[in-house]
């Protein structure tokens, strides 16, 4: 088996390097549960799985973790939770529709899982 080149730790502002993508033992903790978006990923179109699955969006993504590593939401409601992940607000297809760049840190929010899911069930709701 070939040597693969070390990676940087998928955490914020983690400078450890890992042989795999992932995380390193010091954040292994800190991996996100994907359980309850496993459904809407499988909804996702082919054109919105190429997207996030970007360089681009990947690097923008972790930038914005690292200016905004907390839940947005959480912290509006005094609590300190790490964000897993970045929220369009509006989606991506507003934004795109509107010729609007969704790698605008206007139009981004720092969220936990548990927020993130929460949104978009009050979405599917209203």
């Amino acid at each position: 088996m070939a040597n693969r080149p070390y990676t940087l730790c998928r955490h914020p502002g983690c400078s450890a390097l890992v042989e795999r993508p992932g995380y390193c033992a010091a954040h292994k903790n800190d991996m996100p549960d994907r359980g309850g978006f496993k459904r809407l990923d499988e909804r996702k179109t082919d054109e919105a799985r190429a997207f996030y699955a970007s360089r681009r969006w990947t690097a923008a993504s972790i930038a914005h973790r690292e200016r905004e590593p907390l839940c947005r939401r959480c912290k509006a409601r005094g609590q300190v939770v790490p964000a897993q992940m970045v929220h369009h607000n509006p989606p991506v297809e507003i934004l795109v529709a509107r010729g609007l760049s969704p790698y605008d840190d206007a139009y981004l929010e720092s969220l936990c899982n548990r927020c993130h899911l929460a949104e978009l069930r009050a979405k599917k709701n209203s």
